[in-house]
């Protein structure tokens, strides 16, 4: 059978035929000038009609068109066989390509012993050859069985690959499912599963029994009523506070309502599993049911993000990477741990709006001064001796972070409500990825794949890929510091903003950044003291003022300015606070109460004698905390002495660092004399000589040690 064209000047020929409303008609006039009309004739006719292509292509059943009526006239069998298409027998699962060669193999095998049994019993029916073959087999099978086989065999024309497909049962990987029930459950998954944050599967289905419950097993009947304009009746059955009564009142709601079960706990798993490993053919299943809105509403939100965009800071994108670099510290120059880079990117722009750059493992403080640093202008690019601009700054309307546990956070919370400043700035929205899902931050991946790259090629001490690492030890070659790192990521992004993108036609990010600030301006919040704190880590508990101060990591903090706090307030109730706090530098925390800032408390534990505080980071303290437990028998001292064992541990770390590097200074010194030594080669000792000097030493060993019993005994007297 001839392919179907797909242009209409070869569809619609003159002389051709097609099949309209299950009546023949032959294309008599059709002029690509006036492309919509098409005159056809009838066929045992010669009456002639106008068609529009529209109902044509829109038909039901749809038109078919061919160039000879014997095309339309044929069988539907061998239009099957003639059209089947060519499968690659890879592509089957091999179980049904084993089932598929099993088939093949017992119908040739039976045909062949038929055909041998005819020549030599020529009076043996055929259908008494078939019996015979079928039970002669190793494994014997009935003649339906073989019958069936052959239908599949000829069919298919021994064509392992379409026998697999055909042994793929049609209604494999879907349900049998009652549609009430079907709909029932897509509602709840909607609503709770691909909500944000996304459920567990085990916790929607607590909500899909509890909702099963509350409505007392009403649920909408979608086979026997519309279900365009149950939107309200929907909401009303999902309503927890309501009843199920107030629906059953109204007989306009009454009428679309049915009884439906409840699904298994386990047919529930392995259908939300479904939906979620086949996304093609989950995603038109739920096209079928809902409609394509719903399905762009709920399911490729984050896919269209980068379509949605229209303005700068509408969506933005944040991830992490860990360097494949090492650097060295400052002081000793020894190899320290690979950093983490955070970045933010734009989707309207593909521009890097801000970056962090720290040692830590992905954490809130990593989000939140990337945030700190892409809200303001960059004025640090002096410093690196970047000339290029950079002028992508603003607080982003919504920013799209991974489903990590470090990214649910008060502080983060906390921060947008502190930046929006009571809706005079920017509010910004916290959406989080789906778990498992790694292609919606594929906008920043695509930046640190092209990071990577430049940094295995131009910085000492990278890490090459798997099949590379072979050809040198990345930490031996590790000789940049932090600050260096540091200055070639700002360069490298620099150079990525002023490169042009074939997804921006042409354009650099910088350039279609500029091009969108045309229609808006970003307008930041000034960065007071206040603000300032607020990108802090907020400790999620508050404390209140005692005698000794705010306590909080085992001190106490307080500050002459914060007198006011142990009194009461108003109602006689004690005042809650909440405490920001620097990692970093922990001597100090940041009190606020109901938002407001009310000043900065001081560790008094670590205050020296000149009236400073020492600064000690949250790492140094519990390391300290450790050391003091082993030496107490896990018993801690008097906070009191926190600065005196804090010291001690500083010391102890400096005297142990110094301890490596005389090892390692003597290692290089003794590597040092030996190069250009000849190689001294030790002569084989004989046998005889080892076993005299064997026999030496034990004669020296059975000597008594005791100088005086063998002064003693040479005068032959005894002790």
């Amino acid at each position: 059978m001839k392919a179907t064209p797909f242009t209409a000047t070869e569809l619609l020929q003159p002389g051709y035929w097609f099949l309209y409303q299950n009546r023949l008609y032959e294309i008599c006039i059709w002029d690509s000038k006036r492309p919509l009309q098409v005159i056809a004739q009838a066929a045992n006719s010669d009456e002639q009609t106008a068609f529009t292509l529209t109902e044509l292509f829109a038909a039901d059943p749809p038109t078919h068109f061919a160039a000879t009526v014997a095309e339309l006239t044929m069988p539907a069998e061998m239009q099957e066989t003639m059209a089947m298409p060519v499968l690659d027998v890879a592509s089957m699962p091999e179980s049904l390509q084993e089932r598929a060669k099993h088939i093949i193999q017992i119908v040739e095998a039976v045909e062949n012993g038929v055909a041998r049994i005819h020549q030599l019993e020529k009076d043996v029916s055929r259908t008494v050859a078939l019996e015979r073959m079928c039970h002669a087999l190793p494994i014997p099978i009935a003649l339906c069985t073989y019958y069936k086989y052959r239908r599949m065999y000829k069919k298919y024309q021994a064509d392992q690959a379409q026998i697999a497909m055909a042994l793929h049962r049609k209604t494999y990987g879907k349900t049998r499912m009652d549609p009430n029930v079907l709909h029932f459950v897509d509602t709840i998954i909607q609503r709770f599963y691909r909500s944000n944050p996304p459920l567990r599967k085990e916790t929607v289905y607590q909500i899909l029994q509890q909702m099963w419950h509350h409505n007392h097993h009403w649920w909408l009947d979608v086979v026997n009523s519309d279900t365009e304009d149950c939107d309200d009746l929907i909401e009303l059955l999902l309503d927890a506070l309501s009843g199920i009564d107030q629906a059953l009142a109204d007989t306009s709601y009454r009428s679309r309502l049915t009884q439906v079960q409840l699904p298994s706990r386990s047919w529930f798993y392995n259908y939300v599993h479904w939906f979620d490993s086949q996304p093609e053919v989950g995603a038109e299943t739920y096209r079928i049911r809902h409609g394509q809105a719903a399905w762009e509403a709920n399911f490729r939100l984050f896919d269209r993000f980068v379509d949605m965009a229209t303005l700068p800071l509408q969506y933005v994108f944040a991830d992490h990477y860990k360097l494949d670099v090492f650097h060295v510290d400052d002081e000793y120059r020894e190899t320290l741990s690979r950093l983490w880079l955070t970045v933010l990117i734009d989707a309207y722009s593909r521009a890097v709006l801000g970056l962090f750059l720290g040692y830590e493992d992905p954490c809130i403080e990593s989000v939140q001064g990337a945030l700190r640093h892409a809200i303001w202008p960059k004025t640090e690019l002096e410093a690196f001796g970047i000339t290029m601009p950079w002028d992508c700054f603003g607080i982003p309307q919504r920013v799209s972070l991974d489903n990590a546990w470090a990214h649910h956070s008060h502080s983060l919370e906390n921060l947008v409500r502190a930046l929006a400043g009571g809706g005079r700035y920017t509010a910004m929205d916290i959406i989080f990825r789906p778990p498992y899902q790694a292609r919606y931050g594929g906008l920043v991946e695509r930046l640190f794949g092209n990071l990577s790259g430049q940094l295995r090629e131009r910085l000492s001490g990278a890490i090459l890929r798997p099949d590379q690492r072979s050809w040198h030890n990345a930490s031996e070659g590790a000789c940049l510091l932090y600050r260096d790192v540091e200055q070639i990521i700002y360069q490298l992004i620099t150079d990525y903003l002023h490169t042009p993108h074939r997804e921006l036609a042409g354009m650099t990010p910088h350039e279609k950044w500029l091009t969108g600030m045309q229609l808006m301006t970003p307008v930041p919040p000034p960065l007071t003291p206040q603000l300032s704190r607020c990108f802090w880590r907020l400790h999620p508990q508050t404390r209140t003022a005692n005698r000794s101060g705010i306590c909080l990591f085992g001190l106490h903090y307080w500050d002459a300015s914060l007198s006011d706090l142990r009194s009461r307030n108003r109602q006689g109730q004690r005042r809650h606070l909440h405490l920001h706090y620097d990692p970093s530098d922990i001597s100090r925390v940041a009190v606020f109460e109901k938002g407001e800032w009310l000043g900065d408390a001081y560790a008094q534990e670590f205050r020296l004698a000149d009236g400073q505080y020492e600064v000690v980071s949250l790492w140094e303290l519990e390391m300290a905390k450790a050391l003091v437990r082993q030496q107490h028998q896990g018993r801690l001292p008097r906070p009191q002495s926190w600065l005196i064992h804090l010291l001690e541990t500083r010391e102890l770390i400096a005297q142990r660092q110094e301890e490596r590097k005389h090892i390692r200074r003597k290692v290089e010194e003794l590597k040092t004399r030996r190069q250009g030594r000849p190689v001294v080669k030790r002569e084989k000792v004989a046998e005889e000589t080892l076993q005299t000097t064997k026999e030496a030493l034990f004669q020296s060993t059975s000597i008594t040690a005791d100088s005086r019993e063998r002064l003693l005994s040479s005068l032959e007297e005894d002790l």
